[in-house]
């Protein structure tokens, strides 16, 4: 089955820089796909690259070509992956294993096949109805804020992202003896606590992102960190940001995302230092912070897979049957700093990074008021009718015997 697929690959180019590009087959390189995935970085190219290989595997198995495919077709295969698709129709194309999408992944499927097909039309004799049905929709507003640009017909509706609350018991029980077994764990789950960092910026720090002094000299004189974006880890991993990072003369990293650090932070981190990574030093041949201290592989760079691997390990050493997510941290820690903050979201955007602050009101305007209660309590104390329990007691009549 994988030999009649279009595949993805890792393409190493000789300035050592990395791209993902399409496979036919044949194993031949898909020509048309590179014209819209070389626009993106690595990142996104990445994503997409999956993303348009499974469309192209959809044409592939229902016959269907580029050139005569239509809007309702394209619909449909969005419905089939998101699962909301009725009745039967075509043939299977994705894996036993693959799950539906959610409304979030099958939105970056939705622009990179609208982009792919716009960006045939210049060149290929595409439908031009589906050309037409890509470029008509346009949106004039966006909540109470107007704004001009292009919907996507084929993006499914999002709903409000309400992100899951992550509860102090579960982050007190992972604090509990016999639970994280190594300092770098303590210090691993400590900074997802107190910083709110993506996993993939954590695994991408190098000791030179680290500025744990005070009066460094730098943009920021307290104690802090530079999350950058790069995609040259050995580890693979890969911070979330496009913020621009530059050298001074001594080689101290400027700008990029800068975030404070927490008192336990630097100490967690100087405990792992000194119990486990300086033993090792000499088994270490890259610059990540974070490294394998067990195994068959010490001194290996620690992936993103490894942290969310270990912390399931903890939750089942806590007897806890949630499992935490790195990413529930940076939740927590967002919308703690949110409510601390009196709702500031400007501010809350530019500790954790956001582009705008208007995605942090979004995403905690509503869970992040734990406020909101005390308030709706008092308007509830305040309402005419009579209380619940006494309004409930039957009055006895007086014709009762």
């Amino acid at each position: 089955m994988e030999a009649d697929r279009f595949s993805v690959r890792k393409v190493r180019h000789r300035d050592k820089s990395q791209s993902f590009w399409i496979f036919t087959p044949d194993l031949e390189v898909h020509r048309p796909s590179l014209t819209v995935l070389c626009r993106y970085q690595r990142s996104t190219q990445q994503t997409y690259a999956y993303s348009l290989a499974d469309h192209l595997n959809w044409l592939l198995a229902n016959g269907k070509s580029v050139d005569t495919v239509t809007l309702d077709d394209l619909r449909r295969y969005m419905n089939g992956l998101t699962g909301q698709l009725d009745g039967v129709y075509g043939a299977a194309w994705r894996k036993p294993t693959q799950r539906p999408l959610g409304a979030s992944a099958a939105g970056n499927v939705a622009s990179i096949v609208k982009a792919f097909y716009l960006a045939l039309a210049v060149s290929h004799n595409i439908n031009a109805k589906l050309v037409e049905a890509l470029t008509s929709h346009h949106t004039a507003r966006q909540g109470a804020t107007r704004w001009n640009g292009e919907a996507n017909p084929l993006a499914p509706k999002k709903a409000a992202r309400r992100p899951r609350f992550l509860p102090d018991e579960q982050v007190q029980a992972l604090f509990a003896p016999g639970v994280l077994t190594t300092a770098r764990d303590v210090m691993i789950v400590t900074w997802l606590h107190d910083a709110g960092i993506r996993v993939g910026g954590l695994c991408g720090l190098r000791f030179c992102d680290l500025h744990l002094t005070h009066h460094h000299r730098c943009q920021r004189t307290d104690p802090h960190i530079h999350i950058v974006g790069r995609d040259d880890n050995p580890n693979g991993a890969r911070a979330k940001t496009r913020a621009p990072v530059n050298l001074a003369d001594d080689g101290t990293v400027l700008d990029g995302v800068i975030r404070a650090v927490s008192p336990d932070m630097i100490s967690t981190f100087h405990a792992y230092l000194l119990d486990e990574f300086h033993p090792m030093q000499h088994l270490v041949d890259h610059e990540q912070v974070l490294v394998h201290v067990l195994g068959k592989t010490p001194g290996a760079a620690l992936t993103t897979a490894g942290v969310r691997k270990m912390l399931g390990r903890a939750c089942t050493r806590a007897g806890m049957q949630a499992r935490v997510t790195p990413h529930g941290f940076r939740h927590k820690a967002a919308a703690t700093f949110y409510a601390e903050t009196d709702f500031n979201a400007e501010m809350v955007a530019q500790e954790f990074g956001w582009a705008s602050p208007q995605m942090v009101t979004d995403l905690y305007g509503k869970s992040a008021n734990q406020h909101a209660m005390k308030y709706l309590q008092r308007a509830w104390d305040a309402t005419a009718r009579p209380p619940t329990e006494s309004y409930l007691v039957p009055v006895a009549s007086k014709d009762t015997p």
